[in-house]
Order: C-alpha cells, then sequence, then structure tokens
C-alpha cells in the first residue's frame, strides 16, 4: 500500500511538472503586457553581460519571445521546435528571441553550446528583473507574440508546436496583417 502511495505521489508531481514550471514568485507588477498595445519596453542581459534595450531587438519584425528555464521539462522539450522555428522564418523579417530565466548564466550557455541555439538568447538571472516584474511571467515556459509595430498580440503558456507549417502560416499572416488571423469556419 505504501509502493502505491508513493507512485501515485510521484505522478501527480511529475505531471504537475509537465504541466508548466514555476518560479514559485507569483505576484502581478504594474506596467504589464496588454493585449493590442505596445509592447513595454524593457532591459534585457545578454549571456556576456551587455544591457540591450527590448525596442531595439524587436524593431520591424514579428517577435517570438520564449521565456524559459534549462530546468524546465516543457521548456526543453519545445526547444527543437523553437530552433526550427527560427531557421524556417526569415530574419529580416522574424526574431526568435530567448529570455533565460536560469540563475546561473553558465547554464544557459552550455545548453546554448549543447543545442546549437541559433536565435539570440538573454538572461534574467532567477526570472526578477524582466520575467516576473516586467512581463508577469512565472510559469515556464511563455512565449509573447510582438508584432512587426511592436504590439503585443498574444502568450503561449506551456509547449507549442512552433515549426508547424500551420504556425508558420500563422507567423506569416501576423507579418503581413499585425494581427493573429482568425481560424477557418467550420464548413468553410
Amino acid at each position: 500500500m505504501a509502493n502505491v502511495m508513493k507512485q501515485l505521489l510521484w505522478v501527480s508531481v511529475l505531471a504537475i511538472a509537465l504541466a508548466s514550471c514555476s518560479s514559485g514568485s507569483e505576484q502581478q507588477a504594474g506596467g504589464l503586457p496588454v493585449k493590442g498595445k505596445a509592447m513595454p519596453e524593457f532591459q534585457m542581459s545578454s549571456l556576456d553581460g551587455k544591457q540591450v534595450k527590448s525596442h531595439s531587438q524587436f524593431a520591424g519584425k514579428v517577435i517570438i519571445l520564449n521565456v524559459w528555464a534549462t530546468w524546465c521539462p516543457p521548456c526543453r522539450k519545445e526547444m527543437p521546435d523553437l530552433i526550427r522555428l527560427s531557421r524556417l522564418l526569415p530574419a529580416n523579417k522574424f526574431a526568435v528571441i530567448g529570455l533565460s530565466v536560469d540563475n546561473s548564466a553558465d547554464d544557459v550557455r552550455a545548453f546554448i553550446k549543447q543545442y546549437h541555439i541559433p536565435y539570440p538568447m538573454f538572461w534574467d538571472q532567477g526570472g526578477q528583473q524582466v520575467a516576473g516584474s516586467r512581463l508577469g511571467t512565472f510559469k515556464y515556459p511563455e512565449t509573447y507574440i510582438i508584432n512587426r509595430r511592436g504590439v503585443y498580440l498574444d502568450k503561449i503558456i506551456g509547449g507549442f508546436p512552433w515549426a508547424s507549417p500551420r504556425t508558420v502560416a500563422i507567423m506569416n499572416a501576423i507579418y503581413k496583417t499585425g494581427k493573429i488571423p482568425e481560424p477557418p469556419k467550420k464548413g468553410a
């Protein structure tokens, strides 16, 4: 009976961990992104410690801003799709950007090297300066979609099939129209 209880407990813990990873800090702060409005500007740290203004990274491109961590199973699972998406979309129109909330930049560097991540990666130590306070992100992964005019369109919570043909078509439509296309009507 004790073994059955331990197994049930383990399965419950695993299911929660796979659903999304949480930093454990659930506070909200003012100035958070609002759908349909300009994405608030914030500073990001490169892995070599340089500060970069978010708007300089976002200017003129559709942005897929992925907030993630190396210790987060759903983040790790979706990473190959984000890598593929970054290669499928033209770099002059789109940018996949990573924002790691790991405590150690060395962990992020090792992960980038191991998985050959080709897109820009920034670091928010422990998710304190940007992820939590500026974006309101406390569960990982969360990915923000920002159109080329800097307007925040949507946030995808949890893993997502980023490299699917449908997702690529949606991204191209966002580039052309500035908004997420309506889903096709049934029977049409």
